[in-house]
């Protein structure tokens, strides 16, 4: 059974169709890196997974939780957030905390710790994303490399079935965007589960076990790294890939 299934999954604005129905399926410790477009569809898509967006119709089932867009409860909304973490291209990180506490927040109020063990276990994350010497920082001091290693440290800390990546190099200088995706491949060795929606080709030839390309809502292709991003057998894939890359 794979980790993730999603069926049949719509979202509109304002009567503009973002997503026309896709189908996806996820297996555990997979790494799936989404391309395509601007205005695709494919950070909509993200944001549905675990419901920063509010999917209009289809359902989404990760490991044991099962949220039908049409029926939606409250259980069913908790159990889905409480399986994933979400990484944002622009950070997110709450202004008015230091950057521990921007990972023992989550650790109190979601997954229910004492201020205790959650302080030892954000600075233990902060450890591992390599910013243990500034616990005590504010993001305004911080770098948008720094940032995003909290971000990603952040969602690290909820211990998520699924890791939900939207761009998170897109914000950063150039010479910055190695450390993240030096990070992302620490994970990915850890046989983290991800969804990955990024520009940088290189870095999804390397990681992905697979690559899906999006465009106007839909899933065009779907595949291994080395015949979607080297032989793609659709036009619309063909085209992307040729202006990226060139």
């Amino acid at each position: 059974m794979a980790l993730l299934e999603v069926s049949h999954l719509q979202k509109s604005f304002a009567d503009k169709a973002i997503l026309a129905g896709i189908d996806l399926q996820v297996e555990q410790g997979e790494i799936v890196v989404i391309l395509g477009p601007s205005g695709s569809g494919k950070s909509t898509f993200l944001r549905c997974l675990n419901l920063l967006e509010t999917p209009d119709a289809g359902v989404i089932t990760l490991d044991n939780a099962v949220f039908n867009a049409t029926k939606p409860t409250k259980p069913a909304t908790l159990a889905l957030r409480r399986k994933t973490a979400f990484v944002f291209q622009n950070y997110a990180l709450f202004r008015n905390k230091t950057a521990l506490e921007n990972i023992t927040e989550a650790l109190v109020v979601v997954k229910g710790l004492s201020k205790e063990v959650a302080q030892e276990k954000g600075l233990a994350i902060l450890k591992q994303v390599g910013m243990e010497d500034f616990q005590n920082a504010w993001p305004s001091s911080l770098s948008g490399g720094q940032q995003q290693r909290i971000g990603i440290g952040r969602a690290m800390a909820l211990e998520p079935e699924l890791l939900l990546f939207d761009e998170p190099t897109s914000a950063l200088d150039p010479e910055r965007v190695g450390e993240i995706l030096h990070l992302m491949k620490r994970l990915a060795a850890e046989n983290q589960s991800m969804i990955i929606v990024t520009h940088e080709i290189p870095f999804a030839r390397e990681v992905a076990d697979r690559v899906i390309f999006i465009d106007e809502g839909r899933i065009i292709e779907s595949g291994p790294p080395s015949r979607v991003l080297d032989n793609p057998k659709d036009p619309r894939t063909r085209q992307f890939l040729n202006q990226v890359l060139h």
